[in-house]
């Protein structure tokens, strides 16, 4: 269970979003130009976003919100019970009831994408095993995933 003050300032942090994203209302957001499922991927990315507000000079915890922005993902998680978007993964060092619930191909998505945020499966690597189940929608989204979380990257 997560700290009420550490939820008082995602929600602060969040409001600060808000804020930074009204007063920038008028200009086009590199985000409108990502890769979706579907428009609730989208809405959702955005406002996962705004709760874990590190997401906007981070690009790790960025890539992360659109991974679990995932409408399918989302089903099965509490944001407001992470610090950071990708923990609900494990639980007590093995794989969590909640990442059990999901359907292989996106399992193997979220695999890929705790990898590239160095959390460590006693696997063979998610990419690998992603390859049996992916068609070129989660292909897509694995490539925006790694576009985000390489943003600042020279």
């Amino acid at each position: 269970m997560r700290k009420t003050y550490d939820k008082e300032t995602n929600i602060n942090e969040m409001f600060d979003y808000l804020e930074y994203q009204i007063k920038n209302s008028g200009s086009r957001r590199i985000e409108d130009a990502y890769y979706y499922y579907n428009h609730e991927h989208k809405e959702m990315y955005l406002s996962i976003k705004g709760y874990f507000a590190e997401s906007l000079n981070n690009p790790e915890v960025d890539a992360a919100c659109y991974i679990i922005a995932i409408p399918e993902i989302l089903e099965v998680i509490d944001i407001f019970e992470l610090t950071f978007p990708m923990e609900w993964i494990k639980t007590d060092g093995r794989l969590s009831d909640r990442f059990k619930q999901l359907k292989p191909r996106i399992q193997y998505l979220v695999l890929a994408a705790a990898e590239a945020s160095n959390i460590q499966f006693n696997t063979q690597p998610a990419l690998s095993l992603a390859m049996n189940y992916w068609n070129t929608e989660q292909l897509k989204v694995f490539w925006q995933f790694t576009a985000i979380r390489r943003k600042n990257a020279m």
